[in-house]
């Protein structure tokens, strides 16, 4: 059996759990929404992404479709997991701000030093170029409503659930 899989990723910074949260609050019953964030055991990040697809897996037995906002694929890389080969297809949405924004935001959580930071935004800056080579959506959050962004991300799903 294989089942959809969405996930939203993007960078540090980029609105991830702020628009988990909002997403959690306008989808109907059957949609389970995660921040990959929330579960993390003893700074392994693999590990926890192992559990985050054993959880939509099951998910998936119940019938109810998940949606996992996480920095993918790094640090979470979802084709390393045991449960990989039970979701087709995979979809994937990327927020993205830009370094101004990002770099507030970052500073604003008070355990970034300067060099994450910019390291950050130099990988932000590699993954927005890949999903726009590669026709992958995109949602700018820097000077985007969270209520918006959520309303857009519900936008994505349900037009590729419509297939």
């Amino acid at each position: 059996m294989t089942t959809p899989l969405y996930i939203v990723t993007g960078t540090s910074g980029s609105g991830k759990s702020t628009a988990s949260k909002e997403v959690r609050k306008i989808m109907g019953p059957g949609f389970n929404i995660y921040d990959m964030d929330s579960i993390i055991i003893d700074g392994n990040f693999q590990l926890t992404c192992q559990n985050w697809l054993r959880i939509a897996y099951a998910n998936s037995l119940s019938g109810n479709t998940t949606i996992l906002f996480g920095a993918v694929p790094l640090p979470y890389n979802v084709n390393l997991c045991d449960h990989f080969h039970y979701f087709q297809p995979i979809h994937y949405l990327l927020l993205h701000c830009n370094s101004a924004s990002r770099t507030s935001r970052l500073r604003e959580r008070g355990n970034w030093t300067e060099q994450g930071i910019q390291s950050t935004n130099i990988y932000a800056k590699e993954l927005y170029n890949n999903y726009v080579s590669s026709n992958l959506p995109i949602i700018d959050t820097t000077n985007t409503p969270v209520v918006q962004v959520a309303n857009q991300i519900k936008g994505w799903l349900l037009l590729k659930q419509k297939g």
